[in-house]
């Protein structure tokens, strides 16, 4: 057991043997031997005397006898405590004769490296080196190492050479005890009774296990990070498998009894494997994969060598020495490899290239004998080598392996593919013309394979950071320093492989080299690749352009209203105090700004020497010596910026005051009233030539004016901005009138707004004809039904009876109920009713075509009832717009009053149409006096096609709905008119569903007031006949009051757009039902 005292300091303890011989006069101990003795006498506080009698006579060492007295063997297994001195420094001792070791104590805290060779240690060793880092030793006896083993925290390599005795043994590594381990070696020359090998380590590296004819068995439990694995020896027994080992990178597995390399494929990261001497007699039929290395000596391989296998070998070693029964013929694809088939004498069939090399056994070895007259057949590619600092390629067919030396002192020559590609480096390669070369491809041929070549180096190399500056005009210079150029050669200078750099200098070596770019083609921050290049050869080097002047450049200052004399002020780093080599730049144009002051490099001030209009952001730049700063999108204020972004309404332009010029038929101060506009048009009765046309014709004094009615000159007579008076130049045809106004240049169509009434049209109603149609006397329907005088073919009705229907009917006594959804006409008299609904309201032009279309469908209403009028007021909204509307009701009849202001249209030429739709019969009639009598459900106009009356009869009802023919548009009457939109049969063809128009100008306010009321039809004085039915055919008719409602729906679309309108004006219509 070790014992340790505060005078024995333990040292490093690193034991080589030398087997060396000294010789010294007259039984005197070698000094280096005597020294060697006191190391261990001092290490190990042995009492003993420190001089060559005391240590032969210690017992601790015994000497031999003879001329020169050695130590043969040391024993210290047991020794006292004592005090002494510290042991030297020495690591090597002089034992050049010991033979045994016994007894060095196994406590030796403070070792970290015991490696002993040539010598055994003749004892049992129960391991306890807790210091170690590496172990090498040799041990006749046993070694425990098992779970009471302490640990060893810094133990990575070990390698133990047994002797065991003719005892059962067991070593067993584990991670707990060996953390750090990552090598083991076995030699286990003798196991009588056999040794098991358990190894757990989990992250061990190398394993290698020697048991010549030692019975051995080994398990590794871990073999994911074996990267170098040897087995030997024929009795030995080994798991896992060696499939299970995917890093492996050299594998030795020989002395096997085997009689097949147990592999079915190589790991990936496999480059060498050994396996010789073992009983194999099948070639593994593996693919290399990236194997390089493969020894299949003296084996037992018959048969052939698959050679697909090898088909992308390079440069591979392929030893098959002594295996007599092996028979194949070599392919010539191989011949970029080496071959080892000495002791083969069934492969006679060897490629050229085999046979040229076989003086070199460093890569052919072969027992063929070469016929008389062989010469080797070399050829190369080309004989002028293209050298890169020195380093060129040979290529070729046979041009052999390389060599090994050097080359008449100044050439190597290496293989990079044997027989095809070698490389040449020449040592004393330099600058200037083609050289010549001669020399031997191998030694082994000196003169057979000598050769004439010619050298011209085409290399480039720089080295260090590449420079560069900026100079005027916009260019940069590159700098870089060439530590190697040829200037032979003519070289250029590209950047990015795109960029000329132009007029580089004369390189020289060690010199710089110096070429020109032009700056737009470079900015800050780019990362370059700089390429020298000569007709052979280009050299690489990357770079980067940090930054380029002026950098880091802001805006910091202008005035809040820009114009000429404004002052920009812009701080950042300019490199320069010249004010004359700094231009400003608003969008590319550097005459806008004049550079007025610097400072210090990093301040410029300008002076705005032009109007700029400043509309949208503007691009500002800062150029010095041609080079721009990064843009700077500033977002400048003008009179005519701000006009811009308030916008024209897009009718007109902004002048530099900030005033809108408006577009023609345009004004205001956005452009958003438009003129000419047709509000309405009357003429004088007692005149029809005496035209006034109302609307808006703009500010402007009307300077050119020009008036048509039906393309009949209406000559101006007087002129405003709200009115024109005309006169016509003759008298107007009865009928509607086109009116075609222009006014400076921009002309309206006022469509279908004025109508010129008959002028004998007079204000009865009915209809009467001659009793025989001789122009007699006018005579009226059945005598007015009997409920009136027929005076002139004009019915008079009595009290209560409608003339309109030359008194067929009279007034019905029924309450209404007003609807609480919408505004529409609805009647419900005994069950039977009738409904006029309001569906859109549009915008359309000249054509009819729509512009905008708002559906009226979603209401909402307040009721008020006025008991002392009998009144009952409906208040609606509708739900998409700001419109109020307004409804009045009366008893038994109905009266719509429509009011629609502050109307915004699209264009001037724009009007409006309220869309109504209901159901009406396609055919009606009541019998009288034994005669059917047709009701006409819709009365036109007879000269302007209008809807004047709609009748719809349901049994003895006669619902009635009277159209004025005109609205109030702006105050003042004007013509409008009904029309039929659409009209759509129902399924059972006796019903059809009508959608109705009422159209009506441009203008602020415009009013309609159609009316409806439900009849009854008085039969009394109908005198029958005998085939007389009392049952009324009906039909149903139905007169549509659209217009208002529609225009409102579409004004308000218009108002919310924020894009085309500033001025919002709440539209307004206001509905009255009496």
């Amino acid at each position: 057991m070790a014992k340790t005292h505060n005078n024995c300091i333990h040292f490093l303890f690193f034991l080589l043997l030398l087997n060396v011989i000294q010789y010294s006069e007259c039984q005197v101990m070698p000094p280096d031997e005597v020294a060697s003795a006191v190391w261990v006498i001092r290490q190990y506080c042995l009492n003993v005397q420190e001089d060559q009698t005391a240590i032969c006579s210690s017992g601790y060492f015994i000497c031999s006898t003879g001329t020169t007295p050695h130590i043969i063997k040391i024993v210290v297994s047991f020794y006292p405590i004592t005090t002494g001195q510290a042991p030297s420094g020495s690591q090597i001792f002089e034992f050049p004769e010991l033979a045994v070791i016994n007894g060095f104590p196994v406590g030796m805290p403070m070792l970290h490296s015991f490696m002993i060779g040539g010598t055994y240690l003749q004892q049992n060793i129960v391991f306890n080196f807790p210091q170690l880092v590496q172990m090498s030793i040799p041990v006749l006896g046993t070694v425990t190492i098992d779970q009471n083993t302490p640990v060893h925290p810094k133990l990575q390599f070990l390698s133990l050479q047994l002797f065991i005795p003719p005892l059962a043994q067991t070593i067993s590594l584990s991670d707990q005890i060996f953390p750090v381990l990552q090598a083991i070696a076995f030699n286990v020359e003798a196991a009588p009774a056999g040794l098991n090998i358990n190894c757990g380590l989990s992250y061990l590296a190398n394993f290698k296990l020697s048991s010549e004819d030692a019975i051995v068995n080994a398990s590794l439990s871990s073999p994911n990070y074996i990267t170098s694995l040897s087995l030997k020896g024929y009795s030995t027994t080994f798991s896992p498998p060696l499939s299970a080992f995917p890093k492996l990178v050299g594998l030795e597995y020989t002395h096997s009894a085997a009689t097949a390399l147990p592999l079915t494929q190589f790991p990936g990261t496999l480059i060498a494997i050994t396996a010789t001497n073992s009983n194999f007699t099948v070639f593994p039929n593996i693919p290399l994969k990236n194997v390089t290395y493969l020894q299949y000596a003296n084996n037992k391989f018959q048969g052939g060598i698959q050679w697909s296998n090898f088909q992308n070998a390079n440069n591979i070693l392929l030893d098959v020495t002594n295996n007599t029964a092996l028979s194949t013929s070599i392919p010539q694809s191989f011949c970029n490899n080496r071959l080892y088939i000495k002791g083969c004498p069934l492969i006679t069939n060897v490629p050229e290239c085999f046979l040229c090399y076989q003086k070199n056994s460093l890569y052919v070895q072969t027992d063929i004998v070469l016929d008389a007259g062989f010469k080797c057949n070399i050829t190369f590619d080309l004989t002028m080598i293209y050298t890169v600092l020195g380093r060129g390629n040979i290529t070729g067919q046979n041009i052999g392996y390389g060599r090994e030396d050097m080359i008449d002192g100044k050439y190597y020559l290496s293989s990079i593919t044997p027989n095809k590609q070698l490389s040449l480096y020449d040592i004393s390669f330099g600058t200037g013309p083609p050289k010549n070369a001669t020399f031997s491809l191998d030694k082994f041929y000196p003169t057979a394979y000598q050769f004439n070549f010619t050298l011209l180096e085409v290399g480039v190399y720089f080295f260090g950071g590449v420079s560069y500056s900026q100079v005027a005009p916009r260019t940069i210079v590159i700098f870089f320093q060439v530590s190697h150029i040829n200037n032979f050669l003519p070289h250029t200078v590209k950047l990015n492989n795109t960029i000329d750099c132009t007029d580089p200098s004369i390189p020289v070596p060690g010199g710089n080299l110096r070429c020109t770019v032009q700056g737009n083609l470079l900015k800050s921050n780019d990362q370059l690749k700089l390429t020298v290049s000569n007709q052979y050869y280009s050299f690489d080097s990357e770079f980067y352009i940090f930054v380029l002047y002026p950098y880091g450049v802001v805006l910091e200052k202008w005035d809040s209203l820009i114009n000429v004399g404004s002052v920009y002020r812009f701080t950042g780093n300019f490199a320069t105090t010249s004010m004359d080599q700094v231009a400003v730049y608003f969008n590319g144009d550097p005459s806008i700004c004049n550079i007025m002051t610097m400072d210090n490099s990093s301040m410029v001030e300008c002076t705005q020497a032009k109007y700029w209009p400043g509309i949208g952001l503007t691009n500002i730049t800062i150029t010095v010596l041609g080079f721009p700063s990064a843009p700077m999108m500033a977002n400048l204020t003008t009179l005519e910026s701000l006009c811009t972004y308030n916008g024209c309404s897009g009718r007109g332009t902004c002048n530099i005051n900030g005033i809108c010029i408006c577009d023609t038929g345009y004004y205001s101060d956005q452009c958003s009233k438009k003129y000419p506009t047709f509000a309405s048009g009357s003429y004088d009765i007692n005149d029809r030539r005496l035209i006034s046309i109302y609307g808006d014709f703009g500010p402007f004094n009307q300077t050119i004016v020009s008036i048509t009615l039906n393309s009949t000159d209406c000559q101006v007579t007087s002129k405003s901005q709200t009115l024109i008076n005309c006169t016509l130049v003759s008298e107007p045809t009865d009928g509607l009138a086109l009116v075609r106004l222009t006014v400076d240049n921009s002309t309206n169509n006022g469509n279908n707004w004025i109508y010129f009434k008959p002028s004998s049209q007079s204000s009865g109603s009915g209809s009467g004809s001659d009793s025989d149609g001789s122009g007699g006397e006018l005579t009226c329907p059945f005598n007015c039904y009997g409920h009136g005088q027929c005076i002139n073919g004009k019915c008079k009705c009595d009290t209560e009876y409608s003339s309109i229907d030359n008194c067929l009917t009279k007034t019905s006594n029924h309450t209404n109920t007003p609807n609480t959804t919408s505004p529409t006409t609805s009647f419900d008299i005994d069950g039977i009713d009738f409904q006029f609904e309001m569906i859109a309201i549009q915008e359309i032009d000249t054509d009819n075509n729509i512009i905008n279309e708002v559906l009226t469908n979603s209401w909402s209403s307040t009721i008020l009832t006025d008991n002392q009028t009998q009144t009952t007021t409906v208040n609606y909204q509708l739900n998409n717009s700001d419109t109020t509307a307004l409804l009045h009701i009366d008893a038994n009849s109905i009266k719509l009053s429509v009011n629609i202001s502050n109307w915004t249209f699209n264009t001037f030429l724009t009007t409006l149409r309220v869309i109504f739709k209901t159901t009406i019969n396609n055919d009606q009639s009541i019998e009288f006096d034994c005669q059917d009598v047709n009701i006409d459900t819709l009365s036109y106009d007879q000269l302007s096609n209008s809807i004047q009356y709609l009748r719809v009869v349901k049994d003895n009802i006669q619902f009635t709905g009277r159209f004025i023919d005109y609205v109030l548009s702006d105050g003042r009457p004007t013509f409008s008119r009904t029309s039929i939109v659409n009209k759509t049969a129902s399924l059972d063809d006796q019903q059809s569903i009508i959608l109705i128009g009422i159209s009506m100008p441009q203008s602020s306010e415009s009013i309609i007031d159609p009316d409806f009321t439900p009849l009854l039809i008085d039969k009394n004085a109908d005198s029958g006949c005998d085939s007389k039915s009392n049952t009324w055919r009906i039909i149903v008719g139905v007169v549509v009051g659209v217009v208002g409602a529609v225009a409102i729906g579409v004004a308000s679309i218009i108002l919310i757009d924020p894009l085309k309108f500033f001025e919002k004006k709440t539209p307004r219509i206001i509905c009255h039902f009496l």
